[in-house]
């Protein structure tokens, strides 16, 4: 019985990977030129996202249109929750923290040290247009 326990506890920690600690926001959509000859590079859209931080966009390349969206708040506690915006870093494939000096990667997220991970959001390309896309919260 122990060792069933024991393995469910197991079980469920493993499941969740890295941790979110970012509450949802209400709804947002907005539209982003990424220009796909500008690849690793990122924007930060203001005013949108948890408390208003902002939002990063950031594309990786061009042969598949990766280009990733997440919230400028650090997670990473209490105090960057309230104040803490993460602002891109040299290489453009990080953002840092400003209050806690955190860095998270705009690949996936990931915090490089923690498991924890900035909020992510949707991109979809918008429908007849080249290299502009939609960011939202919501599908």
């Amino acid at each position: 019985m122990l060792l069933c326990l024991s393995a469910a506890a197991l079980t469920a920690a493993c499941t969740k990977e890295y941790d979110c600690p970012v509450p949802g926001v209400e709804r947002f959509k907005f539209s982003v030129y990424m220009p796909s000859y500008e690849i690793m590079t990122a924007k930060v859209v203001p005013n949108c996202g948890y408390g208003k931080h902002g939002v990063i966009v950031f594309r990786y390349n061009n042969a598949q249109d990766e280009v990733f969206a997440f919230d400028a708040t650090c997670p990473n506690s209490e105090e960057c929750l309230a104040s803490g915006v993460v602002a891109l870093a040299e290489p453009n494939v990080y953002a840092d923290c400003n209050k806690c000096k955190s860095r998270y990667s705009l690949i996936d997220g990931k915090h490089t040290e923690k498991r924890i991970k900035l909020r992510a959001y949707y991109v979809l390309p918008m429908p007849n247009a080249t290299d502009r896309y939609y960011v939202s919260n919501y599908y």
